[in-house]
């Protein structure tokens, strides 16, 4: 009797041996790997680079000299009428049309080395504008509207009064500076921010009358 108590204490240990050894590699398998992994990637940025868009008339931009023997003060100027800025030495230069970097490269080529063995240029923009027209709100302050950061076509028309009470807020036209035209639905758009698209300087919204 006492050697049968002794087979089942043997094989009871035996079988919680084999459990320990089965549990061991699920156990290995969850511990967190010592192997340094790679970051995740950054979810891509939604911000939009204003210095990418072309200037357009109206524009403010600030142009900076630098790599002078002598200092240069910077000029303050305003895309023209006639789609130019006014630079010393240079006079009259297209500026509509160009992104800030295209511009400094015109201005810098104009001035070296006529003017100056070396020197480096850079435009930035101060103040840049989008526009909202038709049938916006009588009270509000549409046309010209100056771009402050990232906005969208329904936060654009708040922003510039609202719509009036004739507007077709089914068939808003938006015209990028390219001339591209996307009509947005700005009913929808309310509920579904992927359809509310962004606006950039240059960008022209226009409300159309409902009939």
């Amino acid at each position: 009797m006492r050697l049968l108590h002794r087979k089942s204490f043997f094989s009871f240990c035996a079988l919680v041996v084999l459990a320990i050894i089965a549990v061991l590699p699920g156990c290995a398998t969850n511990a967190p790997s010592q192997t340094p992994q790679s970051s995740p990637a950054a979810p891509e940025t939604q911000e939009h680079n204003a210095l990418m868009d072309p200037l357009r008339v109206s524009d403010r931009i600030k142009i900076e000299f630098s790599g002078t023997p002598e200092p240069i003060d910077p000029i303050e100027e305003e895309v023209a009428a006639d789609h130019t800025v006014n630079v010393p030495f240079i006079g009259h230069i297209q500026a509509d049309g160009k992104t800030p970097a295209q511009l400094a490269k015109d201005i810098e080529d104009a001035l070296v080395p006529k003017y100056y063995a070396h020197l480096s240029v850079s435009v930035t923009p101060t103040a840049r504008f989008f526009y909202v027209g038709g049938e916006i709100s009588q009270n509000s302050s549409g046309g010209r509207m100056l771009y402050q950061g990232p906005i969208t076509v329904t936060r654009a028309i708040d922003s510039a009064g609202g719509f009036s009470p004739f507007a077709n807020k089914r068939k808003v036209r938006l015209t990028r500076v390219d001339g591209t035209q996307i009509i947005v639905n700005c009913i929808k758009a309310i509920d579904h921010p992927e359809k509310d698209p962004p606006v950039y300087p240059g960008d022209r919204i226009y409300v159309p009358r409902r009939f």
